[in-house]
């Protein structure tokens, strides 16, 4: 009799932890975790890489970068430089027009638009360099955009403003709100005049 007891109790034990198993389970999937392996993974890894571009034999533009990921099987296709990368611009002469580096990038090829953020430079041929935290190279249209605080380094000024738009290689520019402007004079009086 205690034997049909206990066999008795293990059983309505093990439903009642079926049941309960079953109507705890439910289908809102928004807090399971993503396992690593459904996350997106780079179709290709490159290693200090450098890329040329050139059009009609040209080189117009040369990208190096310690660590390049390419992601094909993404919705929108994208290139990510995680370490950084220096951009380097050319003109028709082939002479270098322009420098960007940063500490992050992605590309957008279909999109035909380059997101760098993170320490942001720009430098062009007329010694002038740009200042900012992230920046958008629309590569179709040939120009770069910010909304984000940019500081303008020239020969003669630094002009401090939010907002810059540009060419491409950063020879004409506008920024959107100036917020100043120092001058610098030249090295026979080194004092700064606001």
């Amino acid at each position: 009799m205690i034997n049909s007891a206990v066999k008795i109790l293990s059983v309505v034990s093990a439903a009642t932890l079926v049941a309960a198993l079953l109507f705890s389970c439910g289908n809102d999937t928004t807090e399971l975790p993503v396992l690593e392996s459904d996350s997106l993974k780079p179709t290709e890894i490159s290693i200090n890489t450098t890329i040329l571009f050139s059009d009609s034999a040209l080189l117009k533009i040369k990208v190096t970068t310690p660590k390049m990921l390419r992601f094909t099987d993404a919705d929108n296709p994208f290139v990510e430089f995680p370490e950084g990368l220096v951009l380097t611009m050319f003109d028709s002469t082939g002479a270098p027009e322009s420098t960007l580096k940063a500490d992050y990038g992605i590309n957008y090829p279909e999109e035909k638009r380059i997101v760098v953020k993170n320490n942001v430079e720009v430098k062009n041929n007329k010694d002038e360099t740009l200042n900012t935290e992230m920046l958008t190279w629309y590569r179709e249209e040939s120009r770069i955009f910010t909304e984000e605080y940019v500081k303008i380094t020239t020969p003669d000024e630094i002009i401090y403003g939010d907002g810059l738009e540009s060419n491409d290689s950063f020879t004409k520019y506008r920024i959107t709100n100036i917020r100043g402007v120092i001058s610098v004079k030249g090295e026979d009086n080194e004092e700064l005049e606001e």
